[in-house]
């Protein structure tokens, strides 16, 4: 397994009532490892560009909002394998990054959730969805 280093740009957003933090990345990156899995199996384009998760407010509380907004567009840089996981709804690669460690912390939070896990478990990591098996 290789691991590959990237960059990204952090972004606050507003989703509906939500707010949450990602980080933007190449969608070059999402669209490569997605043409990897055989085209008979089930993977549709996820619905937002290409990202990295990093807090979801709306289902994770933060203790300490006062670096709220701290690093907004910020380069960030992160890690990734070039390994394609399926799981049993979501197709992903792993991601990781000590600098979005760090701003989970600032908030308050753990350093990794089931928010931030790939789908199907692992600990101490990120990921990027490449797609999903939903019937449409």
């Amino acid at each position: 397994m290789n691991l590959h280093k990237s960059s990204g740009v952090l972004n606050y957003y507003k989703e509906g009532n939500s707010l949450g933090i990602s980080v933007s990345v190449d969608q070059g990156i999402s669209e490569f490892y997605r043409s990897l899995i055989p085209k008979y199996l089930p993977c549709n384009r996820q619905k937002y560009p290409a990202h990295i998760t990093v807090v979801r407010i709306h289902k994770e509380k933060p203790k300490d909002m006062k670096f709220w907004g701290m690093h907004e567009g910020n380069k960030i840089d992160f890690y990734y394998y070039s390994y394609v996981y399926e799981g049993s709804l979501y197709w992903w690669i792993n991601t990781f990054s000590v600098k979005l460690e760090e701003i989970r912390r600032e908030l308050g939070l753990p350093v990794t959730s089931e928010y931030t896990r790939p789908p199907d478990g692992f600990f101490k990591c990120f990921h990027l969805s490449l797609g999903n098996k939903k019937i449409l």
